[in-house]
């Protein structure tokens, strides 16, 4: 007998042929569920464990106006953010801004910060009544974003410059400065070898280099007076720098300031 033909002779029980949908077919859905119930919240279980987490709003800092709380600037680089608070007549500075709209904000043209005012109680950011925003308020806006930017470039520049005298290790410098202060302390005891036990630093300098204990002082000393100097060397352009992007009136301006130091390295 074929299979059509067994297929034919099989006899349908009659609540079969009238639902159409015979009980085999039933059992099998009934597995199928059952199988992929677990199945999918094992699933999801591993997709939640590595799947990545939302993403989160980096902290900006923002600069407002102390009388109607108008945004001047905003931005992630805090020590610009409190050089603009000192640049910046009747401004507050507040950090650690994570609302929704500071990416918005941060993106748009600085001239249009005045339309929105932060809120200091609440740390959110509202739309401002247009009618308060004025020219002067948007220009404002748009040299404190200047600013920002060439003292963010002023900085790097000068840290540059001290990389020269930068050790690079933790607590060198907290050693340098003992050094200098035992290497000082022989030399006004007239390089007292009974004092080597109090300059341990000294002694050590001494050993690795061959050198004699007054020599090794010395030396320390030398080089203590290399690294002051070329610190205040960069101490003077700073303040001079920063006097000048402070009083700046204009971003022509600023933009003369930062051109002048990278070209003649003098503010």
């Amino acid at each position: 007998m074929s299979a059509m033909e067994k297929l034919a002779s099989t006899k349908i029980p009659v609540n079969e042929a009238i639902s159409g949908r015979p009980r085999w077919h039933e059992a099998i859905g009934d597995m199928h569920r059952a199988v992929a119930a677990p199945i999918r919240r094992i699933a999801g279980k591993v997709s939640s464990r590595f799947s990545k987490p939302a993403a989160r709003v980096v902290a900006h800092s923002v600069v407002f106006d102390a009388g109607n709380n108008t945004l001047v600037a905003v931005g992630t680089h805090i020590p610009a953010m409190v050089f603009l608070r000192d640049c910046l007549l009747d401004t507050i500075y507040d950090v650690g801004v994570v609302a929704p709209e500071v990416l918005e904000i941060k993106a748009a043209d600085p001239r249009t910060y005045p339309e929105w005012s932060w809120d200091y109680r609440n740390r959110a950011f509202g739309r401002t009544n247009p009618a308060i925003v004025t020219d002067a308020m948007r220009e404002r806006a748009a040299l404190a974003a200047k600013k920002a930017e060439i003292f963010t470039r002023a900085s790097y520049l000068i840290n540059r410059a001290r990389d020269k005298v930068n050790p690079g290790l933790l607590f060198q410098e907290t050693i340098y400065a003992t050094k200098q202060k035992q290497a000082q302390m022989l030399k006004d005891a007239g390089f007292d070898e009974a004092l080597a036990a109090s300059a341990p630093y000294v002694v050590q300098h001494a050993e690795e280099s061959g050198l004699s204990l007054q020599d090794a002082a010395e030396d320390i000393l030398f080089q203590a007076q290399l690294f002051h100097e070329h610190l205040e060397k960069t101490e003077r352009v700073r303040l001079a720098l920063f006097r000048k992007i402070k009083r700046a009136r204009t971003p022509w301006d600023l933009d003369q300031i930062i051109e002048k130091f990278q070209r003649d390295g003098v503010a």
